[in-house]
């Protein structure tokens, strides 16, 4: 079960790299870099048969391991496996290797052109994230000159839904392999929801192990996913339950989810829902 880094040698494959090596170094798991062929325009059976193709296309992923050696180092116990993959459409590149070596984690950059320390998800992120089947983990912009040594707070966006508690169990396993505290955060619109707001979040306290350091916060907020994206309280990493929409593909390009992916200051990993 590898934390799978999808890597290109650019500022956003630099902060995926950041963080994929941060969570295979402190939950104990191999740390997969995987870059994807490049293609060109002559289709994938052209660039099959011509040899210099094939040259080319490995002393770009040569470069790119290079590269990434120098970023995170090479030796340890967290040491790098290198993956080259494809040719093929990144997204499903991906995602496909992601199922295959059953990830717990694929971990991307933000692309776009968010400002420092916000998500800014480009073409890829956006393509991948209502296909993959595992976990998808996003680096903010910048993320590899602000990342933390370590990750000592692990959130959940919690609301009681089956999708909170889907998250819910990927947070409980992280905190637990990184030592890390445990925060169920959850919204509320007022003064008036607190209460229940409370109960909710309890129920989701009730599913943390008596081994992990675990606590609740109930947050006032006119918007839930404004308000998850910009906590006002320590959060290395928060970890969200989507919604999948078969027919539409369509899992982050709205909602609370969708939002988090493009505004949050922090990590954000994505669960995705059982019948991907």
């Amino acid at each position: 079960m590898p934390i799978v880094t999808a890597y290109e040698d650019t500022p956003g494959g630099h902060d995926a790299l950041v963080l994929g090596a941060q969570l295979a170094r402190l939950t104990g798991l191999t740390n997969v870099v995987a870059t994807v062929y490049p293609t060109d325009g002559l289709g994938y059976s052209a660039m099959a048969r011509d040899p210099r193709w094939r040259e080319k296309i490995e002393e770009v992923a040569r470069r790119r391991f290079g590269r990434a050696r120098e970023l995170i180092g090479s030796t340890g116990p967290s040491a790098p496996e290198f993956a080259p993959l494809g040719p093929g459409p990144a997204a499903v590149v991906l995602a496909d290797h992601a199922e295959e070596v059953g990830a717990a984690v694929l971990v991307v950059g933000s692309t776009g052109g968010g400002l420092l320390g916000r998500l800014a998800p480009g073409g890829t992120v956006q393509r991948l994230l209502p296909s993959a089947r595992c976990p998808v983990g996003i680096a903010p912009r910048g993320y590899r000159h602000t990342a933390a040594k370590g990750i000592t707070v692990v959130t959940v966006a919690y609301d009681g839904t089956p999708e909170a508690d889907r998250a819910a169990v990927l947070a409980v396993h992280l905190a637990g392999r990184t030592g890390a505290a445990l925060r169920f955060v959850v919204v509320a619109g007022g003064e008036e929801e607190v209460p229940a707001a409370t109960e909710t979040a309890q129920k989701g306290l009730a599913q943390a192990p008596v081994e992990i350091d675990a606590l609740y916060d109930v947050v006032i907020g006119r918007s839930v996913a404004d308000t998850l994206a910009d906590l006002p309280e320590r959060t290395d990493v928060l970890v969200v339950g989507s919604r999948g929409y078969p027919l539409m593909k369509r899992l982050l390009l709205g909602g609370v989810a969708g939002v988090l992916v493009r505004t949050a200051r922090y990590p954000v990993i994505v669960v995705p829902p059982p019948d991907r």
